[in-house]
């Protein structure tokens, strides 16, 4: 039976070590409850989905709140005259969507939602080829 060899630090006194052991677990328990630490929103599972749908990517807060980028960075997309093309998604029945096809990234689009007082948020960037999936089940 072979046994384990205790190493003692120097300089350190037993209340300190479990001083530092307890600040240890603190930082870490408080890591686990931080919002969202223990969630990770799999957005292209989620758009990918055999079942989803257009209006349940749109009315999904989760969704949302994973993709959407700043108020600046969005206003900055929707401005530049350069940014791509703009294609009006189906009606949901939630609130009005459209696709960003940015210029030189044909792989990637940008959802715009229009928001309650004519804002607008940016969700992106996103696969295109599931978002256009996504439209044209949308269309029928």
């Amino acid at each position: 039976m072979s046994h384990a060899s205790i190493r003692y630090l120097p300089f350190v006194s037993l209340s300190t070590a479990a001083t530092l052991a307890a600040l240890g677990a603190a930082t870490l328990m408080s890591g686990c409850a931080a919002p969202g630490s223990s969630r990770h929103f799999d957005v292209d599972a989620f758009l990918r989905g055999s079942d989803t749908a257009l209006p349940e990517v749109i009315g999904n807060a989760d969704f949302l709140k994973a993709t959407r980028v700043s108020t600046t960075e969005c206003a900055t997309l929707l401005q530049s005259p350069t940014s791509g093309a703009l294609e009006d998604l189906p009606p949901t029945g939630l609130r009005p969507a459209w696709l960003l096809h940015p210029a030189g990234t044909p792989d990637k689009v940008w959802l715009i939602v229009s928001e309650t007082g004519g804002e607008r948020s940016c969700h992106g960037p996103l696969p295109a080829d599931a978002m256009k999936t996504l439209a044209e089940r949308a269309r029928g």
